[in-house]
C-alpha cells in the first residue's frame, strides 16, 4: 500500500523513512521535504478536497502528512477571512487589495496552522514534551496547542520577545526559558542541544529543524484559492523571517496547480524589515538555499520583531517560492511599516502587528516603482494580530488624557479637537 506522504531530502534527493523522527538527512545534512501523495486527489471536484465535518485545519486532512485522523490536535484554526481593502487600496493605488486576515486564528497568528500539524506529528511519534524557539507567536501556539494534547511545552525566547507574547505563552501553561540574547540562530543551536539532552520533541516552524510543521501553513493557499473561485491574484505579499512561510505558501499553490484546479499562479513577493532582511539579500545576490542557510545577518534592528531571523532557515523552499513564481523580494524600513499599521487600522479596521503591515509598505513601494500596476489584484497576508505587539503599537497614539465629569469639560474637548481638524484641513490647502 502506498503511503500518504514521503520525506526527501531537499539537497540530495535521499529518500528516509517515514515513521523516524529525525529532521536532517544522514548523508548531506539537509534539510527534509515532505511530499504528500495527490494521486488519491486527482479528478476530484474542489468541493470535495475540503472536509467540512473536520475541525479547522483538518478539513484538508487529505493534503496534509498526517495518517491517523484521531491524531489531529484543533482548536478551530484556519478558515480564516479573505477581506476586501478598497479605501486602503485606493490610496496605495491599486483597485484591488485583499487581505487575508490570520489574525483570526485561535492566538492571534497563522502559526496556528503549523502547530496543529506540528503537534499531531508528535502524537504519532508518541511524544510527551515538545520545545520551540520563537519571538512570540510560535511559542504562543505551541503552547496553546500542547496544552490541547495534554503534552508539556518548553520555549525558548530572546531577550527582546514581547512581554505580550511570553504571557500568553505562560497562560498556555508552558515553560518559558528567556534567554539573554537575540540571535534566532544561536538559540536555535541550544534548543537543539536541550532537545538532544532531554528528549523534548522540536515542534519549530522552520522547515530545516521540522518539515512536518510547515506543512500546516500550505491550508492557506487552499483556502484562498477557494474563497477566489480558484481564480487566484496577481499578486500576493507575504513577510518573511526564516522563509517557511512564503514557502508553504508556494507549495500549496503548486499542490492545486498539480491537482488540476488552478493553471496561473501569483507572483509572490517577500518582505523583511530594512534591519533584517537576510532573505532579501539572498534574492539580489541570486544565492544559493545552501548559501542563504550559511549567511548570517550582521545585526537585528528592527520593530517587526516577527520577522527578525538573523538566517533564511527555510532558503530550500521560500528562494523557490520568489524565483519560480517570478515574484521579488522587498526590504522596508520600520517607519513605513509602522504609517502602514496605523493606515490600515484607521482605513480598514484591521489591527495588526508590524511584522503583518510591512506587506502593506512593501505594496507601496511597488506601486511606486511602476512593478505593481492599478489594475492588478494584490492580496496581502496579515500574518498576526496588533493585540500580541502593543508596546510597538502605543509609539502611534498619543496618551489619553482623564476629563472632568462636566459638560462644559466634553464640549471643550470636542471644539478643540474641531479646531484642530480645520487647521489640518487649511495647511492641506494648496
Amino acid at each position: 500500500m502506498t503511503d500518504k506522504f514521503t520525506l526527501h531530502c531537499a539537497w540530495c534527493g535521499r529518500q528516509h523513512g517515514t515513521d523516524a523522527d529525525a529532521t536532517r538527512c544522514a548523508t548531506c545534512d539537509g534539510p527534509f521535504r515532505v511530499d504528500v501523495d495527490l494521486s488519491p486527489m486527482a479528478g476530484r471536484a474542489p468541493a470535495m478536497l475540503r472536509n467540512r465535518d473536520l475541525p479547522g485545519v483538518w478539513a484538508w486532512f487529505d493534503l496534509l502528512p498526517v495518517r491517523d485522523r484521531r491524531a489531529a490536535v484543533s482548536l478551530g484554526e484556519g478558515n480564516t477571512p479573505l477581506l476586501a481593502a478598497p479605501r486602503l487600496g485606493a490610496s496605495i493605488g491599486v483597485g484591488t487589495l485583499l487581505l487575508k486576515d490570520e489574525t483570526r486564528n485561535p492566538t492571534g497568528s497563522f502559526k496556528d496552522r503549523m502547530l496543529a500539524v506540528g503537534i499531531s506529528r508528535a502524537i504519532e511519534l508518541g511524544k510527551r514534551v515538545v520545545a520551540v524557539q520563537s519571538s512570540g507567536n510560535v511559542g504562543a501556539a505551541a503552547a496553546a496547542y500542547a496544552a490541547r494534547a495534554g503534552l508539556d511545552a518548553k520555549i525558548f525566547v530572546p531577550r527582546t520577545a514581547p512581554p505580550e507574547k511570553i504571557l500568553q505563552a505562560q497562560m498556555y501553561g508552558a515553560d518559558v526559558f528567556r534567554i539573554d540574547h537575540d540571535s534566532p540562530s544561536d538559540i536555535f543551536e541550544l534548543l537543539q542541544w536541550a532537545c538532544d539532552e532531554f528528549g523534548w520533541y522540536l515542534v519549530s516552524t522552520a522547515a530545516i529543524y521540522n518539515p512536518f510543521t510547515l506543512e500546516g501553513a500550505k491550508t492557506i493557499a487552499y483556502e484562498i484559492a477557494e474563497s477566489l473561485g480558484f481564480d487566484l491574484p496577481d499578486w500576493m505579499i507575504v513577510p518573511v523571517g526564516g522563509g517557511g512561510n512564503i514557502g508553504s505558501v508556494w507549495r500549496g499553490f503548486l499542490d492545486l496547480r498539480a491537482l488540476g484546479l488552478v493553471s496561473r499562479l501569483p507572483r509572490l513577493v517577500g518582505v523583511q524589515a530594512a534591519g533584517c532582511a537576510p532573505f532579501v539579500d539572498a534574492i539580489r545576490l541570486d544565492r544559493t538555499a545552501q548559501e542563504a542557510l550559511a549567511t548570517r545577518w550582521p545585526g537585528m534592528d528592527t520593530v517587526a520583531g516577527a520577522i527578525a531571523d538573523d538566517v533564511v532557515f527555510d532558503a530550500h523552499v521560500a528562494l523557490p517560492a520568489v524565483r519560480d513564481s517570478g515574484g521579488t523580494a522587498v526590504a522596508v524600513p520600520d517607519a513605513e511599516t509602522l504609517a502602514m499599521e496605523a493606515a490600515l487600522a484607521k482605513t480598514e479596521g484591521l489591527f495588526v502587528e508590524p511584522a503583518a503591515a510591512t506587506t502593506l509598505a512593501a505594496l507601496k513601494r511597488l506601486v511606486g516603482d511602476g512593478v505593481v500596476g492599478p489594475a492588478d489584484r494584490v492580496l496581502c497576508l496579515m500574518s498576526g494580530t496588533g493585540l500580541k505587539d502593543a508596546g510597538v503599537a502605543s509609539r502611534l497614539v498619543s496618551a489619553v488624557a482623564t476629563i472632568r465629569l462636566e459638560r462644559d469639560a466634553i464640549a471643550a474637548r470636542v471644539n478643540a479637537r474641531t479646531a484642530r481638524g480645520l487647521e489640518k484641513c487649511h495647511e492641506a490647502r494648496p
